[in-house]
């Protein structure tokens, strides 16, 4: 089976897609920033997949000797490397711009920008030298022209970086044995989503948490429809959307989730 790299996965939909790669055969190494995250869910996987399955690297992506380091142990560790996900990221307090901790921004442009392209340069070596290999990069609010959510300016803006970073790859790539592609999870309730919703006005904060209702999905959900993408690619330039258009639409319409309460059925509180 596949060997997988995949860039802030202690937590959050990263994780969550480490247990589904694992559940089908695959290899995986975690990384983050944080030792004692990435000791714990090595500990949990090595129980439940066996511990030739899994490694932990702690990694600060914006330091590119620490991002070679992955690549070099998952190597070390599975003898290759299939797929290198870029999904390490951070966002902003959802604040104006003009009000947002000048060192926050530098922290989500450095970890969102930075970090992906250090991510890719490592991941295109290495595959480049052993001949194959696929590289997920992860879009979001700010992707697409038509999203641009209020007090989200400096993550919406690495997320357009990043479209344009994959789509110049997905051409670079053409004619050689890489494939390039984009990971669109729609709107994923995640420890980082929550603390972003706790930081707004209240009234605000209703208003968005309604919406979500609609359009978001667990971890669990989107991970396993991701994963399942993944392994079932073999061409350049896929993108695979977990909320294209129609089932937006859909959704829109469907009692279910014009009723339901996502955050108390997932026991969350923001």
């Amino acid at each position: 089976m596949k060997s997988v790299v995949i860039t802030g996965s202690s937590k959050g939909i990263g994780l969550g897609m480490c247990r589904e790669f694992l559940k089908r055969g695959c290899s995986v190494l975690i990384s983050s920033r944080k030792k004692d995250d990435v000791d714990a869910a090595v500990k949990n996987f090595s129980a439940q997949f066996g511990p030739d399955k899994v490694i932990g690297i702690t990694c600060d992506v914006t330091d590119i000797i620490q991002v070679q380091a992955l690549w070099d142990a998952a190597a070390e560790k599975f003898g290759i490397v299939d797929i290198w996900v870029n999904n390490a990221g951070a966002t902003n307090t959802t604040l104006p711009l003009w009000e947002v901790d000048p060192q926050e921004i530098k922290t989500v442009i450095n970890t969102n920008i930075v970090g992906h392209l250090f991510g890719v340069k490592v991941a295109m070596k290495g595959m480049l030298k052993q001949g194959f290999g696929q590289i997920y990069n992860f879009y979001g609010f700010g992707s697409n022209d038509d999203k641009k959510p209020a007090g989200m300016g400096v993550y919406g803006t690495t997320k357009r970086a990043i479209r344009y970073i994959t789509e110049l790859l997905i051409e670079e790539v053409k004619d050689m044995p890489i494939q390039v592609g984009s990971l669109m999870p729609g709107t994923v309730i995640t420890e980082l989503m929550i603390k972003a919703i706790a930081t707004m006005p209240a009234q605000e904060r209703e208003m968005l948490k309604k919406g979500f209702n609609i359009v978001a999905d667990s971890v669990e959900t989107v991970s396993l429809f991701l994963v399942d993408e993944i392994l079932k690619n073999n061409k350049n330039g896929a993108v695979i959307n977990w909320m294209p258009e129609e089932k937006f639409k859909a959704r829109m319409q469907d009692p279910y989730y014009q009723n339901r309460d996502l955050f108390s059925e997932l026991k969350l509180d923001a």
